[in-house]
């Protein structure tokens, strides 16, 4: 609708200056009719400029209006038309038999109004009758086919309505795997691999020599979103190149934010990038936590554009057998009766697997396992190896397990006796400490960013600081000599989890917020979950 009434207004306006500018021919303004219609056509003129700004103000609404601040639009537009009737006024004082008349700005005036306020109910009939009938059609992006957090989350989210959605990957991998074994309809669209190899450090040189490339995705995007109500930028990268996207075709973005915009995580570069991205593309910003929206609004983002809705869970009704359990720590050669921790996730610096083995040299007979590999990065790599080097000294030796990266890693929480978080930057949320607390576990995470709003401190965990391997291994000691305060701890966690991150909660959570965001009516028991943003956790 917008496009045809672009299309419609440029050929209005187009019409209106022609008249407005030329000749007269004595008292005739229409010179084209007749002598006596075109008398009579000049005895209503007020009606007509009236009638004219009423239908330019309707077709200016139809394609610019939005029912988002919709009062200062209003304005905004009526005064803009308002400044055009008065520059038009003035310049015909310079025309051949043409002269300043106030009473076309009034009929101008009024007209632009009934046509704006016109427009404005037009397009509420038209969200409503949509909002009856059909269910949003959403294009989900994504910038990889590996399977992280990020990844995980739109995995459940997109396997709640495949039947309106799919996903657009800029890298193919086990995630585009994991989508279509969920039934939901995958495209791949290859991003090169500079454009690829580009990282949230990036700076200003390595990123102009793949614009052409980032340009020519950008209208693959644009083109394959028409057929969509919604686009779904699900990382930072899927932002950069699906908010033009969603401009060009003419529809609404979301952008799912998983990361804390900082100096810690992205280039200044990068930061500027993404924030002035989704101030001027999104429609809606999601946030995992309250310190991932709150250093959104710090760099510059828009207070207004963000909801917090945290990341959800499937509870699973059954949990490991102990003789799975007690397989699993032979296969790994941790002893039946030792004291196991687990710390998951990515092998890089800032996720902290090297404060956990400093920790544990202070905590004799403690074995470790690090579940998860060096995905991404030469930088990653480097440092799985110095880990694997630690790992072989006297004080760890044959404590230290690495059971590389696992699509199923139910068994490894049910297996192990604490889990441990030690990233030593801020993280956005915290997804494996959620899963220690379903899976029943005493956990210990790092005391910054979403984290601290997961745990309560001697209530449904312990919170230590980011990179303290002294305070880390003082908390395993703890928990691993008093078990009925690690028990306690485990018990009330649980319950936490369970009620906070329950996965159909967070589901309709976000179904409302694409729902808004397509100008629908959220989904029924959605619409109260949206209007409180997910507070500190206990």
């Amino acid at each position: 609708m917008k496009r045809n009434a672009r299309i419609f207004l440029t050929l209005l306006l187009g019409a209106g200056l022609w008249l407005a500018l030329k000749p007269t021919l004595g008292n005739r303004r229409f010179t084209f009719l007749p002598v006596r219609l075109s008398e009579q056509v000049d005895h209503m003129d007020f009606l007509l400029n009236a009638g004219a700004f009423a239908l330019l103000g309707l077709t200016v609404w139809l394609a610019f209006g939005a029912l988002r601040q919709v009062l200062l639009r209003l304005c905004l537009m009526a005064g803009f038309m308002t400044l055009l009737n008065v520059s038009l006024e003035i310049v015909q004082t310079r025309i051949p038999g043409r002269s300043r008349d106030l009473d076309d700005v009034c009929a101008g005036l009024v007209g632009c109004v009934v046509g704006l306020c016109c427009g404005l109910l037009v397009d509420v009939w038209h969200s409503r009758r949509r909002s009856g009938s059909s269910v949003p059609r959403v294009l989900f992006l994504d910038q990889t086919g590996r399977l992280g957090g990020a990844e995980l989350m739109l995995l459940d989210i997109v396997s709640a309505r495949s039947a309106d959605s799919e996903v657009a990957l800029f890298q193919d991998g086990e995630f585009r795997t994991a989508l279509e074994k969920a039934g939901v309809k995958t495209h791949v669209h290859k991003l090169s691999d500079e454009a690829a190899a580009v990282d949230k450090q990036a700076r200003l040189s390595s990123v102009l020599g793949i614009i052409p490339a980032i340009v020519d995705l950008v209208l693959q995007i644009a083109q394959t979103a028409r057929a969509f109500d919604v686009v779904y930028a699900n990382t930072a990268k899927a932002l950069i190149i699906g908010g033009p996207a969603a401009r060009l075709a003419g529809r609404r973005l979301i952008f799912h934010l998983h990361d804390i915009i900082s100096d810690g995580h992205f280039s200044r570069l990068n930061q500027r990038a993404l924030i002035g991205c989704a101030n001027a593309c999104a429609s809606s910003v999601i946030a995992n936590s309250e310190a991932t929206k709150a250093a959104f609004i710090a760099s510059g983002g828009r207070a207004s554009l963000c909801v917090v809705v945290p990341n959800g869970f499937h509870i699973p009704e059954e949990r490991t057998s102990a003789e799975t359990v007690r397989a699993l720590r032979s296969e790994l050669q941790i002893p039946q009766d030792a004291w196991a921790v687990l710390m998951a996730g990515r092998l890089a610096p800032w996720k902290g697997q090297h404060v956990l083995l400093e920790a544990l040299r202070c905590v004799p007979g403690a074995h470790a396992v690090l579940l998860g590999d060096a995905l991404f990065t030469d930088e990653d790599r480097r440092y799985a190896q110095q880990l694997h080097t630690a790992a072989e000294e006297p004080a760890l030796a044959g404590r230290i397990h690495f059971a590389g990266f696992k699509t199923d890693t139910l068994p490894y929480f049910d297996m192990a006796d604490a889990v441990v978080h030690a990233s030593v930057h801020a993280e956005p949320f915290g997804r494996v400490i959620v899963e220690g607390m379903l899976a029943g576990k005493p956990v210990i995470a790092t005391r910054a960013g979403g984290a601290a709003e997961i745990l309560r401190h001697e209530h449904t965990g312990l919170l230590v600081a980011p990179g303290d391997a002294a305070e880390l291994s003082a908390a395993l000691l703890r928990l691993q000599k008093e078990p009925s305060f690690a028990s306690s701890l485990s018990v009330q966690a649980q319950q936490t989890a369970r009620r906070v991150y329950a996965l159909s909660s967070v589901q309709e959570q976000i179904e409302s917020v694409i729902r808004q965001t397509a100008r629908l009516t959220p989904a029924p028991k959605a619409a109260e979950e949206t209007k409180s943003q997910i507070h500190q956790v206990a």
